[in-house]
């Protein structure tokens, strides 16, 4: 394990996708397809560590937070928002399905957070 003052520096991107793969390959239970996982273990590493690199430089107080990534922060809303977008983008067939299982969510639950994504969208 290699240590770094978090105080000067964002965890290597790197870091980042093993633990977002690490989280999305134990919930998935090999349930979605690896290559569409692997697709989307990407883009949810790339969201998320833009983000915190311009929360780390907006944000110069919470430099702390903003060092090593918080696995919350992959259920995220917005994140799921982003998940269902690509998706329904590949015009995935089974999106639903594979939602619920990435999202841990049961139909009502799902069907909250498609109402909770319209009104945000249309806000």
């Amino acid at each position: 394990m290699k240590f770094w003052n978090t105080e000067n520096r964002i965890e290597p991107k790197k870091e980042f996708y093993s633990k977002i793969k690490e989280y999305f390959i134990g919930i998935s239970n090999s349930q979605v397809p690896t290559d569409l996982l692997n697709e989307i273990i990407l883009i949810v590493t790339d969201q998320i560590y833009s983000d915190y690199e311009r929360f780390w430089k907006q944000y110069p107080k919470s430099r702390k937070r903003y060092s090593t990534l918080k696995i919350d922060d992959i259920k995220h809303p917005f994140i799921h928002f982003m998940v269902s977008n690509f998706l329904n983008e590949k015009a995935i067939s089974k999106s639903r399905e594979y939602s619920k299982i990435l999202f841990s969510m049961n139909d009502e639950e799902y069907d909250k957070h498609l109402d909770y994504k319209e009104w945000y969208e249309t806000k």
